[in-house]
């Protein structure tokens, strides 16, 4: 516990299980003491659906804020995320828009520090519309810190690239004969995660005879259609788990399956690698790439090729010995790179400079985006009132 009045680092994300937030608990779970406080605001639009984190952070206090845009007026929003913000010094860990719209409406008087958390425009547009309010910017992957200094050349000096570690699991996999055990665990969407593409492997492969046993974790929206497209008795869903659930999982499994169109740095490769899975993962630039040596730690067939991925999950099941070495090669690399006692101390190294990162504001920034019915002045009554009603009339959630 931190002693009273020290600065405090609060960490805002959306209550949601994934990457993003796995990334930020272990931050907390792995810290040494640092005279900070550290707390979190898990935020919540019930008009979204996501599965919720549901858990405890290893925080000084924990907080959850409920708010629903677009219904809402943005600016009555954010002014009550700004109320929920402990006053005093230190850092706002911002991870999404949410908090970077309030950081723009309301000094909270702390050093901001954006986490980036993939490849995407997205992430580089958050990051341009609000670098007037944002002191540093956190880069997990070399390719994002390239792309980001290109659309912030200016802010060169105030981008850091910082991966995250992984903690040691519990156990790793232990070589067993018979059928190749191949795990899928990510968000069930395609447009990213290419979840469709699944089926698709599994039959090239049922055609070649290679006798594999699947396991699907996590859910999302495409999951529906992923069941309805492969009703094979050689997969099993099992839903979203819990994170250290899923850790016990890929122990069980000796292939890690990713057909993923673009990423960042993909947390479950590396909790995958952890264990000691094998990678067959799409070949992408940012975040892969970076991570994998095509044939010694992992295996990139090219992006949506499904054939490939096949060829590649052939090859592995053919060869257990090379299978084992990768496997070994993975894990090593894991530890050797990703450990997260370096990893989180770099971060914390990062937060205690927080005065020396703070710039000055010049000026009270407005909101950079919202439509006519979000106005500082308009109540939030009378927003909520005719965006409902036009949400109705439309068949929307209110």
């Amino acid at each position: 516990m931190a002693p009273l009045n020290s600065p405090s680092l609060v960490a805002v994300l959306p209550d949601k299980v994934g990457g993003a937030l796995n990334i930020v608990e272990g931050l907390f779970r792995y810290r040494r003491p640092d005279g900070f406080a550290y707390g979190v605001i898990l935020t919540h639009n019930p008009l979204v659906t996501d599965d919720r984190f549901g858990g405890r952070f290893d925080a000084d206090h924990q907080a959850t804020f409920e708010f629903e845009t677009p219904v809402e007026n943005l600016y009555a929003v954010v002014r009550r995320l700004h109320a929920a913000i402990p006053v005093g010094e230190g850092v706002l860990l911002a991870n999404d828009l949410l908090e970077l719209a309030m950081a723009s409406a309301c000094d909270c008087g702390r050093t901001v520090i954006q986490i980036l958390h993939a490849d995407t425009d997205y992430y580089y547009d958050l990051a341009a519309r609000h670098e007037d309010v944002v002191d540093a910017f956190v880069v997990y992957g070399r390719t994002m810190e390239r792309r980001l200094k290109v659309r912030l050349p200016h802010r060169s000096d105030d981008i850091y690239f910082l991966p995250y570690g992984m903690p040691e699991p519990p156990r790793r996999r232990i070589a067993v004969s018979g059928k190749l055990r191949i795990l899928f665990a990510g968000r069930l969407e395609h447009a990213q995660k290419g979840v469709l593409d699944l089926p698709s492997i599994d039959r090239v492969l049922t055609d070649r005879s290679v006798d594999v046993q699947w396991t699907v974790v996590g859910s999302g929206p495409d999951e529906e259609r992923l069941r309805d497209a492969w009703t094979s008795s050689r997969v099993r869903f099992l839903g979203t788990k819990k994170h250290e659930d899923v850790i016990e999982i890929a122990s069980e499994h000796d292939v890690f399956v990713l057909p993923t169109r673009w990423e960042g740095v993909p947390v479950a490769l590396l909790e995958a690698m952890s264990v000691g899975l094998v990678p067959v993962v799409s070949h992408v630039e940012s975040g892969v790439s970076e991570i994998l040596r095509d044939g010694v730690t992992g295996l990139m067939p090219p992006v949506g090729d499904f054939v490939a991925f096949a060829d590649a999950i052939a090859a592995l099941d053919a060869n257990r010995a090379k299978l084992e070495s990768m496997s070994s090669a993975a894990s090593a690399y894991i530890e050797r790179e990703h450990d997260i006692r370096e990893r989180t101390d770099a971060y914390q190294r990062l937060f205690a400079r927080y005065r020396h990162l703070k710039r000055p504001r010049t000026r009270q920034a407005a909101l950079p985006y919202g439509s006519r019915l979000d106005q500082p002045w308009l109540p939030n009554t009378a927003v909520r009132t005719v965006r409902s009603v036009i949400r109705r009339a439309k068949g929307k959630p209110v």
